[in-house]
């Protein structure tokens, strides 16, 4: 048995948590369903892929939320949609695997439920110590900043993560798919005892997604192979990513031949203007254009049956060599253009075919996005 009273609202902001890793189409039936659990002090409600799971918790107020009779269910993800669609007070009862959702004088739903004692049990973790804690706002830049860069290919399992590392005074997170590399390093965050966990960065974009990042968030590292985000009473829990992360330091070069200042927005609204024309120029190798530096940045195309294009961007400044051509991936750079918030980045040349670094101008973090340049016959 199960009823309750609950807002329609409340319901349906609640379920919008976590309906994000429930799929109606599972192949594990259990999984297509959300968990809930009805006390007289709150509900709980879980949804899961089996790697990845939300868990939200309503508290019991006796206004929004009023229990008659405690109880637990699975629901499947219909309730969802009807939540959202009603703007009223819903009553849900559970009877023999069948829920019915009342609403107004005489509207009602019923639906088949499942069997609640087969959904996965959540791995316990001891809320009241978390391994570490920072500001959402804070969780939300180490993230973009990073996670875009991490591989998709299931080819190198590792890649498809972001790498997490803590010293006593800096906390280190970096992404790369072997062509690219995102990296940001914070003093902000500190913990007593080193670590280092490999999260998928699929999971980490979900979680900045969802959460609420204007509230702390808190990280739970109990488990060997899990690891657990709360944020207020939102908890996401996510697999660990086995093996060595690559050592990465050795690819961040010290010195540059030439470090140019350029406005951002202009380098990115050029690219995005000329991506789609070198996408179809350079046979399918992604977009490859060709900066050419000479007094002003030139970004160009290889020529094709479509055509050529150039654009020209007015630099700030310039140290060094101010004569130098390189070619690369226009979508990798609009990508790490993106991640920074820089009015100007510093676009740092160490050779033609070596990768080069961008580094924004004003942030408080100790950010690098580097990419690896294209071999062109031209």
């Amino acid at each position: 048995m199960l009823h309750f009273k609950i807002n329609s609202q409340v319901l349906a902001d609640s379920l919008k948590k976590i309906e994000k890793v429930v799929n109606p189409k599972h192949t594990i039936p259990i999984l297509q369903g959300i968990s809930m659990e009805v006390t007289q002090e709150e509900i709980i409600l879980i949804g899961s892929d089996s790697t990845e799971s939300f868990r939200y918790h309503i508290p019991v107020d006796g206004e929004s939320v009023e229990v008659f009779e405690c109880g637990k269910a699975v629901l499947p993800k219909q309730v969802c949609e009807i939540a959202k669609k009603l703007k009223t007070q819903l009553e849900l009862k559970l009877e023999n695997f069948n829920l019915s959702i009342k609403y107004g004088k005489k509207s009602e739903f019923t639906l088949n439920t499942f069997d609640y004692e087969e959904y996965p049990k959540l791995p316990k973790f001891n809320i009241d110590k978390p391994s570490l804690t920072f500001k959402g706002a804070d969780f939300g830049v180490l993230i973009k900043r990073t996670a875009y860069a991490a591989s998709d290919s299931e080819t190198r399992p590792i890649l498809t993560g972001v790498n997490m590392s803590l010293e006593s005074d800096c906390m280190t997170l970096v992404a790369t798919d072997s062509h690219r590399l995102g990296q940001i390093k914070s003093t902000k965050i500190t913990t007593e005892e080193p670590m280092s966990l490999v999260i998928p960065a699929k999971a980490l974009d979900k979680l900045a997604k969802t959460f609420d990042l204007q509230e702390d968030i808190s990280v739970y590292c109990e488990s060997n192979n899990q690891v657990v985000f709360r944020s207020g009473q939102l908890f996401f829990y996510t697999r660990v990513l086995e093996g060595n992360y690559p050592d990465t330091t050795r690819l961040m070069p010290n010195s540059f031949k030439s470090e140019m200042k350029i406005g951002r927005k202009e380098l990115l609204d050029s690219l995005d203007r000329i991506s789609g024309l070198a996408s179809g120029a350079d046979n399918g190798k992604g977009g490859v254009v060709k900066l050419f530096v000479n007094g002003a940045a030139t970004i160009s195309t290889h020529q094709s049956q479509i055509g050529k294009g150039q654009e020209v961007v007015e630099y700030e400044e310039l140290n060094g060599e101010d004569n130098f051509t390189i070619s690369f991936s226009a979508k990798y750079l609009i990508d790490a253009l993106k991640a920074v918030e820089s009015d100007y980045i510093l676009f740092k040349y160490q050779g033609d075919n070596r990768p080069f670094i961008i580094t924004p101008t004003d942030s408080e973090y100790d950010e690098t996005q580097l990419i690896l340049p294209v071999r062109t016959l031209t």
